[in-house]
């Protein structure tokens, strides 16, 4: 029960405070391990940017901003910044997931467009149901918890491919034309059927269609489907992006004839399909 408080300062005073050598041996195998991390990160990105199959490779422009952030962390690392190798990392995969999806297509198959979706549906749901259905496009979705989908990290919409026939495409009768009068788009309208109350009802979208595809032939007759005013008979692939319909007289008129979804496909590609039974794979 007896206290000695300068033998309890000397015992503390002569406690060793830490070994300087072992902490910056640890600070150093630190360094090291990030870099070597970030080294073996290079050598696979540009291994697969190398590959021989483009669908495979990665895209040059990812390659080059996935080279320099690297690059640029392991100087931040080497200095003594961690920081900014934080920053530079988490600003690339907070990107990604919106470079992933704008540069993905969703297919869509107008014929049973109608009957999956009905003509209120907003095209963040269409989107979504064919971001899961379609090949390919999910492959990263299985890092993700729960039903949770890259698309739905971006901050970009995926866009569209519609694939119809041309008995299914009819002209809305609405042009759009530049300030010097000549026509710059068509406005299309692809019928897809729809059972409502045991009637069958034809649910319109609107394709904003530029005239240089030429989707429509100049001078045809409005009032018939494209199959019979152009005489084609080969399905139609638009590749295109889902935007909100435009405001104005015009369609107001346009959804009291039609039933018109609250969405329009702003197209900015056009292939004729030759072989039906593969709608949406390449094609010679």
């Amino acid at each position: 029960f007896f206290s000695f408080p300068g033998r309890r300062r000397a015992s503390r005073e002569g406690a060793p405070r830490g070994a300087p050598g072992a902490m910056v041996l640890k600070s150093v195998l630190g360094d090291y391990a990030s870099l070597g991390m970030l080294g073996v990160a290079l050598v696979a990105i540009l291994a697969n940017s190398s590959s021989i199959d483009p669908e495979d490779s990665i895209p040059w422009e990812v390659t080059l901003a996935c080279t320099c952030g690297i690059l640029v962390s392991a100087i931040a690392i080497l200095a003594k910044k961690p920081v900014v190798a934080y920053v530079v990392v988490g600003s690339l995969v907070a990107v990604a997931p919106t470079y992933y999806t704008f540069h993905r297509e969703v297919h869509v198959h107008n014929w049973t467009f109608g009957s999956a979706h009905g003509v209120k549906a907003p095209a963040a749901d269409v989107l979504r149901s064919a971001w899961q259905t379609t090949p390919n496009v999910t492959r990263f979705d299985w890092l993700l918890p729960g039903s949770l989908t890259v698309a739905d990290l971006s901050l970009v919409a995926p866009s569209v491919q519609l694939y119809c026939n041309t008995s299914e495409i009819f002209h809305s009768g609405m042009e759009l034309k530049d300030p010097t009068g000549a026509k710059t788009h068509d406005y299309l309208l692809a019928s897809s059927p729809r059972k409502v109350r045991r009637e069958v009802a034809a649910v319109m979208t609107l394709l904003k269609v530029p005239v240089g595809l030429e989707a429509w032939p100049q001078g045809a007759d409005m009032t018939l489907n494209l199959e019979i005013a152009s005489g084609i008979v080969k399905p139609h692939l638009f590749s295109a992006r889902a935007l909100p319909l435009d405001k104005g007289q015009a369609m107001d008129v346009l959804r009291g004839k039609h039933h018109l979804r609250p969405f329009l496909l702003d197209v900015y590609a056009l292939d004729h399909r030759n072989n039906m039974h593969d709608a949406f794979g390449d094609q010679d």
